[in-house]
């Protein structure tokens, strides 16, 4: 009789300090022996919803880098058309040399621009055009030192997205419309890159700003298309950027209504329910007091009660 009111008021006094742990918590599930299935599954689900949050912070970062990208496309855009826009001026028969030389500095200012453009770093100091070699230039002088390796980050159990454009996709191998290679020269006659770059040096030189400082109006003329390649191509890779993006904002939409719900669900099975807490803990208190009680009575007790 003794051990058996010892063994319940301390199993009650256990009960009531697990109930009390909960209510400090906020948990009803503080351990797997506290519901097995509600813990398992409650594990499952973190790890799961750990996984998805991984797949949103690659696709913030690939986002904020394509944010990025496009700017940087959209201003080289527009310098284009600004170069396109003196080519068409400077062509035309009523500029004298000298008038097109003075002219022409806007176009060599403007190559400078794009120099700088195509060295663009991100947050992180990585130049974004350089495919996978990002620590390094994308650009020296006219040539690209990159690689065309876009990096791939996954943004869901089945999509990997690029989270760069390279200078090769953007810049590099302009084409006619017969899939040729275009030839750029500068004023000694010499092939430049058949790059962006190359496009607008030539033109720079043939307003008479490059070496010789010789104004060649055929050049001048021949530039207009070439730079409508150079920035047909631009524009086409900056179309692949807002179409990434369209891709990332859609599969972040969805990781993060999942998140959601792992969140409920976690909380549904491990949150508790305070207004029965309470009202357990206080049965537990009473019934902790009863157990005291009749312990301290039993405890009393000996044979000469019985003489």
């Amino acid at each position: 009789m003794f051990y058996s009111s010892r063994d319940n008021m301390l199993s009650t006094y256990s009960k009531m300090n697990s109930t009390y742990d909960q209510l400090s918590s906020g948990k009803r599930v503080l351990t797997p022996a506290d519901d097995p299935v509600a813990s398992a599954q409650s594990l499952n689900t973190k790890t799961r919803q750990s996984i998805v949050e991984q797949y949103n912070r690659n696709a913030d970062y690939a986002d904020k880098n394509l944010d990025l990208t496009e700017s940087v496309l959209d201003q080289t855009g527009d310098v284009l058309n600004r170069l396109k826009e003196l080519a068409i001026q400077l062509g035309s028969d009523q500029y004298s040399d000298d008038q097109i030389k003075a002219a022409g500095v806007e176009a060599k200012e403007l190559l400078n621009q794009l120099q700088g453009l195509v060295n663009t770093q991100n947050e992180t100091d990585e130049y974004i055009f350089a495919g996978s070699q990002g620590d390094q230039k994308a650009y020296s002088g006219l040539s690209f030192q990159g690689d065309d390796i876009e990096r791939e980050l996954q943004v869901s159990d089945d999509v990997f997205t690029p989270a760069n454009v390279t200078g090769a996709k953007a810049f590099e191998n302009l084409k006619d419309e017969a899939g040729n290679l275009l030839e750029f020269r500068d004023d000694s006659g010499n092939l430049l890159p058949s790059n962006m770059m190359g496009a607008v040096k030539q033109l720079v030189d043939a307003t008479g700003n490059g070496t010789n400082q010789v104004v060649d109006k055929e050049m001048i003329r021949k530039s207009i298309d070439d730079i409508d390649v150079a920035f047909d191509q631009a524009l086409q890779a900056r179309s692949e950027v807002g179409a990434r993006q369209s891709t990332i904002s859609s599969l972040k939409s969805s990781n993060e209504d999942f998140v959601s719900f792992a969140k409920k669900s976690i909380s549904n099975l491990e949150d508790l329910d305070y207004a029965e807490a309470i009202s357990q803990f206080k049965v537990q208190q009473m019934s902790l007091q009863a157990s005291q009680q009749a312990f301290g009575q039993i405890q009393g007790l000996s044979l000469f009660n019985y003489v």
